[in-house]
């Protein structure tokens, strides 16, 4: 049912409810007009009738139904009422209903209620039944009092009684209310006619809109309502016109970043792949279908039947598990050297997973090529180096005749040699390191093992510039399973660091701790582990500087450094040596109040 319908049959049925009651507050009152009307009729006549009686009816009461019956029923040739005279013992002397023998055969009216009412209160009205002539009549009776003294006292001589039958009153009242009816079926054909052309001008801007609406919801958002009124229905319709405008605003945004991504995904160097649940595949831009050789067709496979690798379905099962990102190098089977670093990423609560594949195998062989030059170059390097310094060292050690300037060249040039020869040794570590080849020797230590060593290290140092050394390394600590010799070589590194960036009087703390993973939950961090810190009071490093100083020559303050005679290797040969670990080491550091190393050894 449209609206329309409803509004017509809702105008119908306030505008019958409301004739309804209308015809019957109308019939009641008209009802109540027209008996009153007849009643004050029926007194009028009543009072004429005694008037007229009073006159004609002799003084004594000598009544004969000869004498009065025709004065009677001359009286009521005259109108359409019932006239009555009743005598004070009851008797219907005249009656316009009744002659002759039918007269003198009525009943005594003296008992009548209307009769009584006259005698007792001056007038009096009832509607009943009539046994005489089988008719409901309204009756009005009043007593008739005749003057026989000339004082003005009258002798009351009986009651005159006008009646009309009630079939006149309803009558007249039926008719009276078939017009009201004629009316309201007038009024209510009329309210018909009004309520479906009022209906339609105020649902068609309605219909319209829905027309709109609809139209807008099959995805022509370029529909608009005309606004053909200020009220509002046409209120609505700008409001609809303005979100209209809005959704298309933000359509066109949407299609415009979703253009400039798929640009993005499409131009870029890596593979990006959507998997949802069952680790089919939903998307793929070109590099990661040329990467995985991934069919025409691949929307909606599943990943580990197109391309059946097994490190990556088990990446995903572990980013899956965790719900967090997953990330490792595995190698792909149609790259010319097939290494490559995935990145698994849950989204929508695990509902889908973004994969990214960069293909690292030109950064992989370069740096393989890199460390090969660097191991080959250094080891190319120690032979002249060492030849250089022996032969110093031999012209130092002659008791040969040589100026002062002479003295000091070869100084110098043992002091390079040397320098070069620390060098060329730390890179062939350092090198050694980032290839895995260097194989730890784990042994059971405690930490305080490495004190007294570390003591005879930089004892000198420490006390030509007045540092304090503090070892804080609780006895309670528990061992840890380290290669002795290169975790000493962590620490004199770290020391060391601290030490050149220390000014004078300064202290450098060591100290140590046991957490446990509950600690350290942020971190994904699955077993316990020894944190060992070294505190410094130096001159502390810049924010901008922090995230680079495990690099290989990168230093701070490089006028310092040179002054120091640092290689600029020391911090990323620690590094390295705790990654052979699989440990962790990072740094806290605030500008001009020193810094904090921590080294992170799972047990």
């Amino acid at each position: 049912m449209n609206i329309r319908t409803q509004l017509t049959l809702r105008y119908i049925g306030i505008v019958l409810l409301v004739l309804f009651a209308m015809y019957l507050y109308l019939g009641a009152m008209l009802k109540d007009s027209m008996s009153s009307r007849i009643t004050s009729e029926l007194e009028i006549q009543a009072a004429l009738t005694r008037e007229f009686l009073i006159e004609k009816l002799p003084a004594k009461g000598n009544f004969t139904y000869d004498a009065i019956d025709p004065l009677i029923d001359r009286l009521g040739k005259r109108s359409d009422a019932r006239l009555t005279f009743i005598g004070m013992d009851g008797t219907a002397w005249g009656d316009t209903e009744r002659d002759g023998a039918a007269l003198r055969a009525m009943d005594n009216h003296l008992k009548r209620p209307e009769v009584q009412d006259a005698l007792q209160f001056g007038s009096g009205i009832r509607d009943r039944y009539s046994n005489t002539t089988q008719t409901e009549f309204r009756y009005y009776a009043m007593p008739i009092y005749k003057q026989i003294s000339q004082n003005g006292e009258g002798t009351l001589i009986g009651v005159c009684r006008v009646a009309l039958p009630m079939e006149t009153v309803n009558t007249a009242i039926g008719n009276l209310r078939r017009m009201v009816l004629l009316a309201s079926v007038a009024g209510l054909i009329l309210t018909i006619v009004f309520s479906v052309f009022s209906t339609k001008i105020i649902t068609k801007p309605i219909e319209k809109l829905t027309q709109m609406t609809q139209s807008f919801a099959a995805g022509k958002i370029n529909t608009r309502v005309p606004v053909d009124s200020k009220n509002e229905l046409g209120q609505l319709s700008r409001n609809f016109n303005l979100m209209a405008d809005r959704v298309q605003e933000q359509i066109d945004k949407i299609s415009e970043e979703h253009r400039r991504l798929e640009t993005i995904l499409t131009d870029m160097g890596e593979g990006v792949l959507l998997v949802n649940g069952a680790f089919e595949i939903t998307y793929a831009n070109p590099m990661a279908i040329s990467m995985l050789s991934l069919p025409n067709a691949y929307v909606g496979k599943a990943l580990i039947e197109i391309n059946r690798i097994p490190e990556l379905q088990t990446l995903l099962q572990a980013a899956e598990q965790t719900e967090t990102v997953a990330f490792a190098e595995i190698r792909l089977g149609n790259l010319t050297e097939p290494e490559a670093e995935v990145t698994v990423v849950p989204v929508a609560t695990g509902e889908e997973y973004v994969i990214v594949i960069h293909d690292v195998s030109k950064e992989r062989q370069l740096e393989r090529i890199r460390a090969d030059f660097v191991a080959n170059v250094s080891h190319e390097l120690r032979t002249p180096l060492t030849t250089i310094r022996g032969y110093t060292e031999t012209l130092l050690s002659e008791d040969a005749t040589r100026t002062k300037t002479q003295e000091q060249f070869v100084v110098k040039i043992l002091n390079h040699a040397t320098r070069l020869s620390r060098l060329v040794s730390e890179l062939l570590e350092l090198s050694r390191l980032e290839s895995g080849d260097v194989e730890l020797r784990r042994t059971p230590c405690h930490l305080n093992t490495f004190y007294e060593p570390i003591l005879d290290v930089f004892e000198p140092i420490l006390e030509e510039s007045e540092l304090v050394l503090k070892w804080e390394v609780p006895e309670s600590l528990p061992k840890v399973s380290i290669d002795h010799q290169l975790f000493m070589q962590v620490l004199v590194n770290l020391i060391d660091n601290a030490i050149k960036y220390t000014p004078d009087s300064g202290t450098i703390t060591v100290s140590a701790e046991l957490r446990t993973s509950e600690a350290f939950e942020e971190s994904n961090i699955t077993s316990a582990e020894i944190i060992v810190a070294i505190k410094d009071t130096g001159i502390g490093i810049p924010m901008e500087s922090q995230p680079r100083v495990f690099e290989r020559f990168y230093r701070v303050d490089k006028g310092r450094a040179r002054e120091m005679g640092g290689t600029g290797l020391g911090l990323a040969i620690a590094k390295h040596i705790v990654l052979r670990h699989n440990g962790r080491i990072w740094l806290e550091s605030t500008l001009g109040e020193g810094s904090v190393f921590h080294v992170a050894i799972p047990l």
